[in-house]
This record gives C-alpha cells, structure tokens and sequence, in this order.
C-alpha cells in the first residue's frame, strides 16, 4: 500500500486533489493531510492530518518548515507528495532534491524557474514571446505611455499585478484616466491586451515531463470571484489550442501537471495571459470528465505505468455542498 500525501487540506486545490484520488484506484491507499490550520474541510478526508509551522510568519524559519515536513514524510512513510498551496510552490521546488534524498519521497514539483516563470506574469510574456509561442502584448507601468502613443496597443486594456490571482485587482479599462487611476492603486501593475470576451476563455491543464507531453485537456469555463464556477467540454474545440498549449509545455519542460489560462483573439488566437505550474483547482472537475491527472501521475511516478483517459463530453456546475462532523 502506498501512502500518499497532500498539502493544503483547507484550500480548494488540495481538496480538489483529495477528491480525484478519492474517484481513482488509489482510493484506498493511506492518504495523509498537511495544512497550516486544524479542522480544515479536507482534513476529515485523511487518515491523518498534520499541522505544519506557518512559514508566512516572522518568527517562522524555512529551517522550521523544512524539519517539520521532513519529519512528516519519515513518520508517515510517505511516498509521494502533492502540493494544495500556492506559497508552497516555491519551498518544496528548492528544497526537492534534499528532501528526496533523505526520504526517498517523490514531490511532484516543476524546478524553481518554472515556479517563477509562471508567478510572475511579466515574465510569463518573455517567456512566451521568446520561444516564439502566442503571447499577449505587455507592458509595465514605465512603457505604457510610449507604447499608447506608438499604437503598440490601444484600448481597452486590462491592469493588474504581476504576481496576482483568483482575478483580485484585475481591472478592464478603456481610456487613459482610468488606466493611470488604476495603475496607482496596484502595486507592481502589469498591463495587457484584452484578450477576446469571457466567451473564449479555456483553462487548460497538460501533464508532461521535460519536454515530453503525456495527456492535454482544454475546458471552456465561466468565472465567478475568480475560480472557475461551470466548465464545458466538448470535442470540436479549435484544434489549435491543443497545439499551442502542448507546445508551451515542452518549451517550459515541467514535471507534472501545469495549469494554462488562455483566450482567444479576434482572430482565433489562443494567447495565454496565466500559467500556474501545479495543479488547477479544476484537477476534480477534470476528473469528472474522465480526465483524472492525479491518478496519471500515480501510475506513472509510482508504478512506472501509463494509463489512458476516456474523455466525455459536457458541463460541469461548481455548486456549495455541506459536511457534518460529529461529535465523540
């Protein structure tokens, strides 16, 4: 039996996690919670469920955090890690390979590039715009004025910061005074094109390892306070944002699974305004499709073993559901 483990039971990627091994044939493997908080929703889907120092903390080290999870994988014997938290992202990619070798546990974590490739997304442009990939037209707050005045872009724009999300501080303006009233109010402004309508909006997820792309998916989605509240797939999606998708990958060469926020232009363009190089909190909406991207990596990191995905066509409705814990 493996054990397996997943951070940030409370946020909605480690439940989404939670959930799709809970749909697979790992649900019944020895499954082990981490989070910053008791109590958590997802923490009552584990067998167990450990607290780790809060690294966000002053008077918390990276030391502190690096211990305490060593000591969580040597105590619970775990085997292979998946990560919930988005602030994670960047511990557990620097301190991967020691960890791996001190306990033999698998992180599924893309290399600190990566990681800041896709937090920052003034350098998720460069990185697209220099392997020749669709990109959106970017500007920080000190080229806009020129780029206006050149006709480099026009409006309307959207503002918002370089290391956002969930669409908080994500502006849609359409003249100069709403722009530099804006700009003000971010702090590190990026602006960009706006791409398309909120009708050509995809969220994507492609699991692959170096530049070797395993499986794809391509979901149109509607948003609601920034999270994806209905997804639709259907097969006759435009064949191109597949391709565009499955070639960012092998150009960042993750380990895993990565998470693509595209639209598409007035032309048909997919151009990519977000990566987020970890799990989606899709991942169980994907699932439900057919497309189980936790199970895959299971398989394959553990097994050595490659498994196939019927995909299913329809819509997928994000709904509240509630959760009695009882008393003993």
């Amino acid at each position: 039996m493996a054990t397996i483990c997943v951070t940030g039971t409370g946020s909605l990627i480690g439940q989404a996690i939670i959930k799709s091994i809970k749909n697979s044939s790992f649900k019944n493997e020895r499954l082990i919670g981490v989070d910053y908080f008791e109590n958590t929703i997802g923490s009552y889907w584990t067998d167990e469920n450990h607290i780790l120092p809060d690294i966000l903390k002053k008077n918390i080290k990276e030391e502190d955090w690096l211990h305490s999870i060593l000591s969580i994988i040597q105590s619970e014997k775990i085997d292979i890690l998946f990560i919930g938290v988005d602030f994670e992202l960047h511990l557990f990619s620097k301190y991967k390979t020691e960890i791996q070798n001190k306990t033999s546990c698998i992180v599924v974590v893309s290399d600190e590039n990566i990681i800041s490739i896709a937090d920052d997304k003034y350098r998720t442009y460069q990185f697209l715009k220099e392997n020749n990939l669709f990109y959106p037209s970017t500007f920080l707050e000190d080229e806009i004025e020129e780029a206006l005045q050149t006709k480099k872009i026009d409006f309307p724009l959207i503002v918002k910061p370089r290391n956002g999300f969930r669409s908080v501080d994500v502006y849609l303006v359409n003249d100069k005074k709403e722009l530099f009233e804006r700009i003000k109010q971010i702090k590190n402004p990026l602006i960009q094109e706006c791409i398309g309508t909120k009708e050509d909006e995809y969220t994507c997820g492609v699991i692959a390892f170096d530049d070797e792309v395993k499986e794809s998916i391509v979901l149109r989605r509607d948003l609601k306070d920034g999270n994806t509240s209905t997804a639709y797939l259907k097969h006759n999606y435009p064949p191109i944002i597949k391709e565009y998708i499955e070639n960012v990958s092998k150009k960042l060469r993750q380990f895993g699974v990565c998470n693509f926020q595209l639209r598409l232009d007035s032309n048909g363009i997919p151009k990519i305004f977000e990566i987020n190089a970890r799990h989606s909190g899709t991942t169980y909406i994907r699932s439900l499709y057919g497309f189980n991207e936790i199970e895959y990596l299971l398989e394959y990191l553990l097994n050595k073993q490659e498994i196939s995905f019927t995909i299913k066509e329809g819509t997928v409705k994000r709904y509240f559901e509630e959760f009695l814990v009882e008393e003993k």
